[in-house]
């Protein structure tokens, strides 16, 4: 009788003991590409090539990245990333958005499974960082369902109506190649002040023989000599005619700060040691 007391207190206590681990995790979801969702008592990204999930106490399924939509850390709805390749992002909770590689999920201390989620990071230009669970909101393996979505109905061809050299109020939609070897890349629009642009940036440019790279949203370093030098270097700028320089990047849409012709550019002091080109998708808004 004593034999059976003690071996239903013990059993009390690992329960006990499994469920303070399982409150312990900060709360998580994995969002699978079928959209089938996991919730996430336990994880870790190790290799590069598989996530692992406690989903249960007693299971603990392995799934390939190329499975997996993303991981929800409590961040709430879809955001417009846009990846290219085998491009991971990380949404942080203050709202910035971090392009490269996610190359581990792992504890802090991993001897001690409460203790917080560090997230390994490489950025676009190689610099390794390490992002502290409680600031990332979101981890996406692949883009959203609804970013897709709307880039394939775009690139099916809302984007290509018209293509004339225009004047205010007309060529509704037009493509422009911007070479990171040039300054300022004519996009022949004429814009008037206040009016909105539809943008869809793609593409990854060299900004130097040692391999920095660049999205349009940038390299993640900055360049005293750039155009905008708080702005980090490669990013995507425009300017309307010989007006200030401002930051385009990866927004959708941008509102005109003045009116004339409207070109876009490289934010760069250097230009010649570049190489690629960024592709610009332009609309107008009506």
């Amino acid at each position: 009788m004593r034999h059976k007391a003690t071996s239903r207190l013990l059993l009390s206590s690992l329960f006990a003991l499994a469920t303070t681990y399982v409150l312990a995790q900060p709360p998580a979801t994995i969002v699978l590409k079928s959209g089938e969702q996991k919730p996430a008592q336990n994880l870790g990204f190790f290799d590069g090539n598989e996530l692992i999930v406690r989903t249960s106490f007693a299971e603990e399924p392995r799934f390939p990245v190329g499975q997996v939509a993303y991981i929800d850390f409590g961040g709430g709805a879809d955001v417009a990333v846009r990846l290219g390749g085998a491009q991971h992002a990380v949404v942080l909770r203050n709202g910035s958005v971090l392009t490269g590689q996610v190359t581990r999920i792992a504890h802090a201390n991993q001897e001690d499974q409460k203790s917080p989620y560090l997230i390994s990071f490489r950025a676009m230009n190689g610099q390794e960082r390490q992002l502290a669970g409680a600031d990332v909101a979101r981890v996406y393996f692949s883009e959203p369902a609804g970013i897709a979505a709307a880039r394939n109905e775009r690139d099916s061809g809302r984007f290509r109506r018209g293509g004339a050299i225009g004047t205010i109020g007309t060529d509704d939609s037009r493509s422009v190649t911007v070479s990171s070897r040039q300054l300022w890349t004519p996009t022949g629009l004429m814009v008037r002040r206040g009016e909105r642009l539809g943008l869809l940036s793609t593409g990854q440019i060299r900004l130097s023989t040692a391999g920095m790279s660049a999205s349009p949203g940038g390299s993640g370093q900055n360049d005293p000599g750039a155009p905008l030098p708080e702005t980090a270097s490669g990013t995507l700028i425009g300017r309307i005619g010989n007006g200030r320089p401002f930051v385009i990047g990866t927004q959708s849409e941008i509102e005109m700060p003045d009116s004339g012709p409207f070109v876009l550019g490289v934010n760069d002091s250097e230009l010649s040691d570049n190489d690629g080109a960024f592709r610009v998708e332009i609309r107008r808004i009506q």
